[in-house]
């Protein structure tokens, strides 16, 4: 990793790691906006910009760390536009019950074929359920890569540790359980018409082949080309089956049940809080000293998940990518205790997302770089950026206050960190606030 820029994309995340040779690997690509603010820029055509500004590298990776919005529609928006782009995709493997039961999969199938295609993908998102087959589509089978729990992949010479989903006994939440129960039970009687139970019989095929799909397309234990194309066209086959039934499933009797379980707000929120706590976190596997290469990648993790990583993870990183916005709701208390050079918080305006938390702006050893300081009631209430009175080791004229980077004051000039925030029409460093304000 010689370089991180960490992308504008409002309340949303896109960062990009950039290699030596001239590759880079996107983690995640998504925006809950319609516009970025900065320009009034629609978030079509700055998806667009993103994947342009990338176009002449010659290997291109992305790492979906779960499937929301926010870190997933713009990634999907690149491929639209341009089938083949990445080399190389890496998709979180699905969890699973002690059962072998994947419940968040589970619970989006039925929302897949009981709910309307959903406006607000925040809460009841179902792209997981033809991942598998769309990226077929748009990029090729053989690009398509799942990791979990102790996987290793490599970039850029440097191999990094999947910490996080496991995938066997996951800690699913109580609600997402007895909904899904309920769910079950619904379309078990035996007065229902054959669909109902033919839907149930489809289901557990289509379940166990997706279990087969995310095995045989493991980085770690990946089946040969035949067996992942066969087991991909059964999916496809079953799945389209069930497609098939939506419209007899719509006339049953327990169809109105069923779609009131899936929009209760509890259920719904447990769902979408289950697929952050399913988030793709890896780190760098450091072979010698602590050094720059060392990073801790988040996605949207929760603290109590986090915390049960607690003897996998060192002492302290150069780059820490703050989960969940840096919001409160992502804020773990062994952040304090853990040393971060550098603290990456992708965040924006929008109606339902959150504040940066105020222990991030404590952290007085670690230098923010924020996407944006809308989301910021430091920045508000003193109109200034927290990071000015921070002391930074990494610049190129030596450790001394971030004021004094060269990126800051000349603003054409070299962050020692290599970290940059890529809006649409500039590049900056870690000072949120404008250069004409403190160098006139």
């Amino acid at each position: 990793m010689e370089w991180v820029e960490l992308i504008d994309v409002e309340y949303g995340e896109c960062v990009v790691l950039g290699g030596k040779n001239h590759n880079m690997l996107m983690v995640d690509c998504g925006s809950m906006n319609q516009k970025l603010r900065d320009g009034d820029l629609p978030m079509d055509l700055l998806f667009g910009q993103i994947a342009e500004r990338y176009e002449t590298f010659l290997d291109r990776y992305f790492l979906l760390t779960h499937y929301h919005r926010d870190h997933l529609c713009g990634f999907k928006k690149i491929l639209e536009a341009r089938p083949g782009y990445f080399t190389r995709i890496f998709l979180p493997a699905t969890p699973m019950t002690a059962r072998g039961v994947p419940l968040l999969l589970e619970f989006a199938l039925f929302a897949f074929l009981f709910l309307p295609p959903q406006t607000d993908c925040a809460q009841i998102n179902t792209s997981c359920v033809k991942i598998f087959q769309y990226l077929e589509q748009k990029a090729g089978a053989d690009r398509i890569f799942t990791l979990s729990a102790g996987d290793l992949f490599s970039f850029d010479g440097v191999d990094y540790r999947v910490l996080w989903p496991q995938t066997e006994r996951f800690p699913f939440p109580p609600e997402l359980v007895e909904a899904l129960e309920k769910l079950n039970i619904l379309f078990s009687s035996p007065f229902l018409p054959e669909a109902a139970s033919r839907f149930l019989r489809l289901k557990k095929e289509f379940l166990n082949l997706y279990v087969t799909c995310s095995r045989a397309f493991s980085i770690s234990a990946r089946a040969l080309p035949d067996v992942r194309r066969q087991a991909l066209v059964r999916l496809e086959d079953t799945l389209r089956e069930l497609e098939g039934l939506r419209e007899e499933l719509s006339l049953c009797a327990n169809a109105h049940d069923a779609r009131e379980i899936l929009q209760d707000p509890l259920n719904a929120a447990a769902f979408s809080d289950c697929l952050n706590a399913s988030s793709l976190v890896f780190h760098n596997l450091r072979k010698k000293e602590a050094g720059p290469e060392d990073i801790l990648m988040t996605g949207d993790i929760p603290p109590e998940i986090l915390e049960s990583l607690q003897d996998q993870l060192y002492d302290g990183y150069y780059i820490l990518k703050a989960p969940h916005h840096g919001t409160a709701s992502g804020w773990s208390p062994m952040f304090s205790d853990m040393s971060a050079a550098h603290i990456l918080i992708s965040n924006g305006e929008y109606h339902a997302g959150g504040a940066i938390a105020q222990p991030y702006i404590d952290l007085s050893n670690s230098v923010r770089h924020c996407t944006s300081s809308r989301a910021c009631k430091w920045f508000f209430a003193s109109e200034a950026c927290c990071n000015r009175l921070t002391y930074c080791f990494d610049q190129t004229i030596g450790p001394g206050l971030v004021l004094k980077c060269p990126a800051v004051w000349q603003g054409t000039g070299k962050a020692g960190c290599k970290i940059r925030v890529i809006t649409h029409a500039k590049e900056r460093s870690c000072i949120c606030e404008p250069q004409t304000k403190y160098f006139q």
